[in-house]
C-alpha cells in the first residue's frame, strides 16, 4: 500500500489539476472529511480512491486502477491474492503507462 508521503504527493498534484481539495473530493466522490482524514493517514485510501487520484494526475485511468489493485494485493499474506499480484505485474510490465499514447 502506498506510504503516507507517496499518497501525499499524488494528493497535492490532483489538487492543483481538480483546482481545490473540496473540488478534488467531489470528484472522488467522498466527503470533505473523509478526504482530510485519507489525507492526514488517519483513514486508509482504498484501489479505488488512489486509482481516480491517479486518473486525475493524468495517468492513463486503465493502468492506474491496475496499479492501484496491485499495491493492495502485493501487500497480502493470502496466496490466492499473492498469484492474482503476479498476475497484475506481468499485465502491467506488457503495457507501459503510456502505451494508448504510442
Amino acid at each position: 500500500m502506498y506510504v503516507n508521503d507517496e499518497l501525499n504527493l499524488l494528493i497535492e498534484k490532483a489538487t492543483s489539476i481538480a483546482g481545490s481539495q473540496r473540488k478534488l473530493a467531489a470528484l472522488l466522490n467522498i466527503e470533505q472529511a473523509n478526504f482530510a482524514k485519507i489525507k492526514k493517514g488517519e483513514r486508509p485510501a482504498n484501489w479505488r480512491i488512489r486509482g481516480k487520484l491517479r486518473a486525475i494526475a493524468g495517468e492513463d485511468p486503465a493502468h492506474a486502477f491496475t496499479s492501484a489493485m496491485l499495491e493492495d494485493l502485493d501487500g497480502s499474506e493470502n496466496e490466492d491474492e499473492k498469484k492474482a499480484a503476479e498476475g497484475l505485474k506481468a499485465m502491467l510490465a506488457a503495457f507501459p503507462n503510456d502505451w494508448r499514447r504510442l
